[in-house]
């Protein structure tokens, strides 16, 4: 949250009607528009619907928010709302894309983002949510469940769940050394 608190004065002129202020704002909004948005939608073009239509909606109602402080989890709630439409929507559980998902120079890392993405693409887009909102936006349970609309007690049960889902996700993924040689097993 430290990270909207830097941004106050453009939050404020964006309020105010500044259009500059406001320019300047979606443009620091985005990249963490997206990045939320693709850790709950995992397809890099349905993120950026996601984190566009969030970012157009902040322009159209950045005058209505009530307070500069509220910005950041007001974001936050309108780019996980417009990704799980998005998610929702989606009428086929199309399979992840390892060339969409590896964009890491060594085979290795490109591997271990790989497995890391597919592990969240096998959790319910809610428990998506949550891993993105804790661990990329580095909200607490209490402002996960303002965004979510859900008690906070709600939020630490699904981080929970998400969290052995994922152990044993990755688990699964994990290299085995086999004669000198490292074999990823499934």
């Amino acid at each position: 949250m430290n990270e909207w608190h830097a941004q106050a004065a453009t939050i404020d002129g964006a309020r105010s009607g500044d259009a500059h202020a406001l320019e300047s704002l979606i443009a620091h909004a985005w990249p963490h528009a997206f990045r939320i948005a693709l850790s709950i939608v995992r397809h890099p073009m349905q993120a950026e619907d996601a984190a566009q239509e969030a970012c157009a909606r902040v322009v159209r109602a950045i005058g209505e928010l009530r307070s500069t402080a509220a910005f950041g989890l007001w974001f936050y709630r309108l780019v996980v709302r417009e990704a799980l439409m998005l998610e929702r929507r989606r009428r086929i559980d199309e399979p992840l894309d390892a060339a969409d998902l590896a964009s890491a120079s060594q085979l290795t890392d490109a591997l271990v983002r790989i497995d890391v993405l597919r592990a969240l693409g096998e959790l319910p887009p809610r428990e998506r949510a949550v891993i993105a909102l804790a661990y990329y936006a580095e909200l607490n349970s209490s402002e996960i469940g303002e965004v979510l609309c859900v008690p906070s007690g709600t939020v630490r049960y699904l981080l929970s769940c998400a969290r052995k889902k994922l152990e044993i996700a990755l688990d699964h993924h994990r290299p085995v050394p086999v004669n000198g040689e490292t074999v990823r097993v499934r």
